[in-house]
């Protein structure tokens, strides 16, 4: 007889999880971190995902629970899809792969303290950074209670660390020690978006060994600017003649905040189908998309799970085609130079970056 899925047995199975050392143990650290964290993580997998350390002690205990548990991997996704409150869930069923534990020697810090912080100390020579400040071989995330607003956009410190870095002469330093929020210095968290990183994501040659994933992201910035040029290439196979083509997306993202003026962000958004195996472009287009800034804005900066950096606009009224070649073999050469044609300059050189 099929044995009936129960939801209450996966419930004392996620509770049973909660009490565990090991969960208490990273439950601080995790809530630390300043952003929805499948969307932390769904950006790390964006560069090259991998297990953080400080999360192998715990993925050893619930793989562990989870095969004596009894409850099948089927009933468990099930599970999750019905209380996938955002989407979530339906979205990583299709795209998020889980990797198989390396099973290396775990170094995550041990806390010795048994928990408890210290109230304050001194920590001459530290090193302030965007999302942790290191002392003494470790990495501290600032405590969800801190302000770690920044001077000024792209800053590489919070405000407050940047004043005492440069404005604070003689004295000491001091700052609380929590070592729930320590990590090895090679194990630091950085998850800020706004910090002015130059790249991310693969340089694109047109090879496959560089998609890893159905879809790949890469985005380069202007250093001066902090405008973004946004490459997305998805892998996908035509029903009729059975071969994998790639849409290839170029978007540019000017930079805006909720300081800027205006109602709407208009960017530049060229689509092109490629099929590697005959080295050619079937289709190459070029639109305007319109966005209501306030959800530009969230786009552009990825702050929130529910609008991610590839978030196309959602009325056909506000994607305006401009122009597009179809049913006919087009170079490599074809589309790049129609790529440039269509972009002002600051975009054409993140785009020959993309591309070197």
């Amino acid at each position: 007889m099929e044995r009936l899925f129960n939801h209450q047995t996966i419930d004392e199975f996620l509770l049973d999880i909660t009490e565990t050392a090991e969960y208490k143990r990273i439950e601080y650290l995790i809530f630390s971190i300043r952003m929805n964290y499948l969307h932390y993580m769904a950006i790390s997998r964006i560069v090259k995902f991998e297990i953080p350390k400080y999360l192998e002690n715990l993925i050893g205990i619930v793989i562990d629970k989870f095969n004596e548990s009894g409850i099948s991997t089927v009933d468990m996704l099930q599970y999750m899809l019905d209380n996938d409150i955002n989407n979530w869930i339906h979205y990583y069923a299709y795209t998020f792969i889980i990797p198989v534990a390396k099973g290396e020697e775990n170094e995550a810090v041990n806390d010795l303290s048994e928990l408890y912080a210290f109230v304050l100390t001194v920590v001459d020579g530290v090193e302030f950074k965007r999302d942790y400040f290191v002392f003494e071989g470790k990495a501290y995330l600032y405590s969800i209670l801190t302000n770690t607003n920044t001077m000024r956009f792209g800053d590489t410190m919070p405000a407050f660390a940047r004043i005492i870095t440069e404005q604070v002469k003689d004295g000491n330093i001091l700052l609380r020690l929590d070592e729930r929020l320590a990590l090895p210095i090679n194990q630091a968290i950085s998850y800020s978006t706004l910090n002015l990183e130059k790249y991310r994501g693969p340089q694109f040659h047109f090879k496959d060994s560089i998609l890893k994933n159905p879809k790949t992201i890469t985005i380069h910035i202007d250093e001066n600017t902090a405008d973004k040029l946004l490459l997305v290439v998805k892998r996908k196979v035509d029903n009729n003649s059975k071969k994998e083509f790639w849409h290839i997306e170029l978007e540019t993202l000017p930079y805006r905040d909720t300081t800027s003026k205006g109602k709407y962000c208009i960017t530049t958004f060229l689509h092109g189908m490629y099929y590697p195996e005959d080295d050619c472009f079937t289709h190459i287009d070029c639109t305007k998309n319109q966005y209501e800034m306030s959800e530009y804005i969230k786009k552009y900066s990825e702050c929130e799970s529910d609008i991610p950096v590839d978030l196309h606009t959602k009325s056909n009224e506000l994607h305006y085609k401009i122009w597009c070649i179809e049913n006919g073999r087009y170079t490599r050469e074809v589309w790049y130079n129609l790529m440039t044609a269509s972009l002002n300059e600051k975009y054409r050189t993140l785009l020959d970056e993309i591309l070197a």
